[in-house]
């Protein structure tokens, strides 16, 4: 009997309200702590790319193994995953509410981030592994919801913990909730049994693509620090380009591959994929900055910033499932072509802010980048998916997912740098300096700057979205 089988209305129905707080959770947290790095760069005395950090670091474990943790699901079980991953998470959460400098929250971040891989990777499987097949589309789109309502309620929540109580409390939320979501999943979810190992795991290839990241990352993020000719920023660099050569190689000649590197060969899919990237690279990057405009610039209340960037959340959710439809219908290369550029003038609108710019002016450029994104996932997606052969769906989609989440983190560290390294160079300011000694009426010529660069490097998602045919047997 299989397990969807074995389980009862009411159980069914507890596993999908476990599934959604899961969900919820880990979208909740990929956006909570932007609201907050002011206060923390203030609390702990660190300049902008120190506590930059603290964002990336969560995102980079994420980047790295969603595949790790997809590949174990299918090999250990999705139950033993999931339960591993809720507690990890949960510990990760305590660890950052007492936190005691800003290394070691780094550090738990990325203990927590390794628990967030692994409830966001196996999510959707546990849909199909424990839910019958007629309720099974209505959970897929229950837990899309609930992802949208994390994602939407990040900031808002993020904003009102750290102007009313602590940012602290931003990670210690997570924590009553992860006790009964891990006791309600050990009594609700049955373990589910493994017959066999489906191929070996390619612990090289995760290994080699962890670090090949990190060592990106690092010089991105310091190089303008230390110096860009420094050895050990060149030295970085360097390893990073070995690095993501071996696992090229490895993938490529790998049985199990961690990434099917055949996909790309398809120019449809790599374009799609690319672009999706390179969207998610910009809107990280400015998310990443508006906290530090909003309330340092204009003199916002965190509670109220956090209003703020929860508008292009909003608006994503309102008009993603219309552009889903759409996309059906007419097809996915003008939509997203079309979004694209609309994101390229927003950004361009957004990066004339200034000390008076209004919050009318403000609230209709957020809404715009709402609508730009949510009109261009879900045609992209469907460019992405739709190139993918039969029975490689999977495939495609954690390829997709991945590659979104590296864009995230790359925008964070590249779009922090250009801003940091436009005060430095017109006012000559230490890059060193912490956060809260940086006049922050400075900032806006670094900020608009920024801004400018994402709506540049957004017409490459124009031009890779206008490449990416739909495949006919989608339309």
């Amino acid at each position: 009997m299989e397990l969807r089988e074995r389980l009862t209305g009411r159980e069914q129905k507890l596993v999908l309200f476990i599934l959604a707080l899961s969900s919820f959770m880990g979208s909740l947290d990929a956006t909570i702590v932007n609201i907050s790095l002011p206060a923390i760069a203030e609390s702990f005395r660190v300049p902008i790319n120190t506590v930059s950090w603290v964002a990336m670091s969560y995102l980079l474990v994420l980047s790295g193994f969603l595949l790790v943790f997809g590949r174990l699901g299918d090999m250990k079980g999705f139950r033993k995953i999931f339960l591993l991953g809720f507690t990890v998470f949960t510990l990760g959460s305590f660890l950052c509410g007492f936190a005691f400098s800003i290394e070691a929250l780094i550090g738990f971040r990325l203990i927590q981030g390794i628990g967030a891989a692994a409830l966001e990777a196996i999510g959707p499987a546990m849909v199909v592994i424990y839910l019958p097949k007629e309720m099974r589309g209505k959970a897929l789109g229950i837990l899309a919801t609930v992802v949208s309502l994390g994602i939407a309620a990040g900031p808002i929540i993020g904003g009102l913990l750290t102007q009313y109580v602590s940012w602290q409390w931003i990670f210690l939320i997570n924590v009553p909730i992860g006790i009964c979501a891990i006791i309600m999943g050990m009594k609700c979810i049955p373990a589910d049994n493994v017959t066999k190992k489906p191929g070996l795991f390619d612990y090289y290839g995760a290994i080699l693509f962890f670090f090949a990241l990190a060592s990106f990352l690092w010089p991105v993020n310091e190089g303008l620090t230390l110096g860009w000719t420094s050895p050990a920023i060149l030295g970085s660099f360097g390893i990073s380009a070995v690095l993501w050569i071996l696992f090229i190689i490895r993938e490529t000649r790998c049985q199990d591959p961690l990434c099917d590197f055949g996909l790309f060969r398809n120019k449809n899919f790599l374009a799609a994929t690319l672009a999706a990237a390179i969207m998610m690279l910009a809107f990280s990057g400015i998310e990443f900055l508006l906290p530090f405009f909003f309330e340092g610039v204009l003199g916002y209340e965190a509670g109220f910033a956090g209003l703020l960037l929860a508008i292009p959340a909003v608006a994503l959710m309102i008009f993603g499932p219309l552009s889903g439809a759409l996309s059906d219908r007419f097809g996915s290369r003008g939509l997203a072509t079309i979004s694209a550029l609309f994101a390229v003038v927003t950004y361009f609108l957004i990066s004339m802010y200034t000390q008076n710019t209004s919050i009318l002016y403000i609230v209709l450029t957020l809404l715009c980048v709402g609508v730009a994104l949510g009109v261009f996932f879900p045609p992209n997606m469907n460019q992405i998916l739709g190139q993918s052969k039969k029975d490689e769906e999977g495939a495609g989609s954690s390829i997709m997912t991945t590659m979104k989440n590296v864009g995230e983190t790359v925008g964070i560290a590249l779009m922090g740098t250009i801003a940091i390294f436009s005060v430095v160079h017109n006012t000559g300011f230490d890059p060193k300096t912490p956060a809260a000694d940086i006049p922050m009426g400075i900032l806006v010529e670094g900020f608009d700057v920024a801004v400018l660069a994402a709506a540049g490097i957004v017409i490459l998602a124009v031009i890779l979205s206008a490449i990416a045919k739909d495949n006919p047997g989608t339309r």
